[in-house]
């Protein structure tokens, strides 16, 4: 069970870098009235899209990488 919670904990931390640096701003590009936003880690879109599951990758690795 924690090596699966290791190796899901890293596949969401790389899933959330490739998810915030280029599927946001994709979907702010398709945006039919354009879209001159920057996404920052420390706006609200950040906060949402970038530190949560970064958050939960980082507590999966922690419990994974814990010996018993």
């Amino acid at each position: 069970m924690k090596i699966l919670s290791l190796l899901c904990g890293i596949l969401l931390l790389i899933g959330t870098f490739v998810w915030f640096s280029y599927f946001v701003p994709l979907g702010c590009g398709m945006n039919p009235t354009g879209c001159h936003e920057e996404f920052s880690v420390w706006s609200q879109i950040g906060l949402i899209h970038f530190w949560a599951p970064l958050a939960v990758s980082a507590a999966a690795i922690i419990y994974g990488g814990r010996r018993s």
